[in-house]
């Protein structure tokens, strides 16, 4: 899958869904391939977090016997970050708090868009 397509895809997602202020889509490594946010933000540092709490949540889920970590999120005060995680990439969305109702369904999109991006 080509640059271009993926791009098109993080950006079709933030489309479709107001409430995303930014998406990340980062190697296991925690380096950014795909980066767009509504405001400047530093993407490399987001995604350096991004990348410990998904291997942090895998570990949490291997020590508990609940197999792979799929999905991990944190709530903030004014917002959320969703990271949804496959073999090869994670998949970072950066939420709104007006988004609260809709997380199941935000968090079955990043699943969906991770699942068809190939790395």
């Amino acid at each position: 899958m080509s640059r271009s397509e993926t791009e098109k895809m993080v950006a079709d997602l933030m489309d479709k869904i107001p409430e995303i202020e930014g998406i990340l889509l980062l190697d296991k490594s925690g380096n950014v391939s795909v980066g767009q946010t509504i405001t400047q933000m530093n993407h490399s540092e987001i995604a350096k977090n991004a990348a410990v709490i998904i291997a942090s949540a895998r570990e949490l889920n291997k020590s508990i016997e609940k197999g792979d970590a799929n999905v991990a999120y944190v709530e903030g005060d004014n917002g959320y970050a969703v990271m949804a995680n496959s073999e090869k990439a994670i998949l970072l969305a950066i939420i709104s708090k007006d988004a609260a109702p809709s997380l199941g369904l935000i968090i079955r999109d990043l699943k969906i868009v991770l699942s068809r991006i190939k790395i």
